[in-house]
């Protein structure tokens, strides 16, 4: 692990406490919010200019991180955060991130994030920062993680199941990964006894072989589908195929090829469903 990964986990370890006692009022987040949407508005403008993309991105996270430590930053909606930053929210109200990224002009994608966690047992709310250390992170699929060596995705769905008493959350992510490929990614989200959230569990079952996340990498030109669809209790997604005659397992060749699969909770697990008879919905009709 390299030395910015170290000090990263220093800062994150600091930020994972309850957090203060001190509430402002939402004067003070709806200021807060007007500068963080300024600079987030300017880091999207920014794109692959590598300086002004680190250091936007880095000032975001300072004056977020800072408005997230009071518990009362919870229940205030940062809307108008948005437009460039993802805030996903899980359907029992209690799990909310924050994740945002920067790109440099090599296409190389670098993701920060904040993970809000209402914590009934410990009776507080728990903020922890989100460290990336993606690069130092390689064959991920059966790795779980923590939020100081968090292999970095922007989320953009949550998915909510219980088991036995437990809730398990599915994260729905995007990393935009290089110049040519892209990837999706389906990832249980847990939180052990201490209260602390844990990426990737062994729950994910594909024939007879299981695995703590899906990882799937395609052409960057191509989009690939993967929602929850509530009406059939289904994670629905695009199947990936090579696109056109090449025979190579490069996935910078795969693309949706007009078919369907599934993931299905059943017994603490999701059952990978192949080839599903699936009608997607016309755009703008919520699933």
């Amino acid at each position: 692990m390299n030395k910015l990964c170290i000090i990263l986990i220093l800062a994150t370890t600091v930020l994972c406490r309850p957090v203060s006692a001190n509430e402002p009022d939402d004067t003070y987040f709806a200021d807060t919010e007007k500068q963080i949407a300024s600079l987030a508005a300017q880091m999207s403008a920014s794109r692959y200019k590598d300086a002004e993309q680190d250091t936007l991105a880095k000032q975001v996270g300072e004056l977020l991180g800072t408005a997230l430590k009071h518990s009362n930053s919870f229940k205030y909606p940062f809307d108008s955060l948005k437009t460039d930053l993802s805030i996903v929210v899980s359907p029992d109200s209690r799990l909310r991130i924050f994740t945002w990224f920067a790109v440099n002009d090599a296409g190389n994608y670098h993701y920060y994030g904040f993970l809000q966690y209402n914590d009934k047992q410990a009776q507080k709310v728990k903020l922890f920062e989100l460290n990336d250390c993606g690069s130092n992170v390689e064959n991920y699929d059966n790795l779980t993680l923590t939020p100081q060596n968090w292999r970095g995705m922007l989320y953009y769905g949550i998915v909510e199941k219980k088991y036995q008493g437990d809730v398990i959350y599915t994260l729905l992510g995007w990393d935009g990964c290089g110049l040519y490929t892209t990837r999706k990614i389906i990832e249980p989200l847990f939180f052990n006894d201490k209260g602390q959230p844990r990426f990737g569990k062994s729950m994910i079952k594909v024939g007879r072989k299981k695995t703590k996340r899906l990882v799937f990498e395609y052409n960057k030109r191509a989009t690939m589908m993967i929602q929850y669809d509530d009406a059939l209790d289904l994670i629905v997604l695009d199947h990936l195929a090579v696109m056109g005659t090449q025979d190579t397992d490069n996935p910078m060749f795969y693309g949706p090829d007009m078919s369907y699969d599934a993931l299905k909770f059943e017994d603490g697990n999701w059952f990978y469903q192949s080839n599903i008879v699936y009608k997607r919905q016309e755009k703008g009709k919520k699933r």
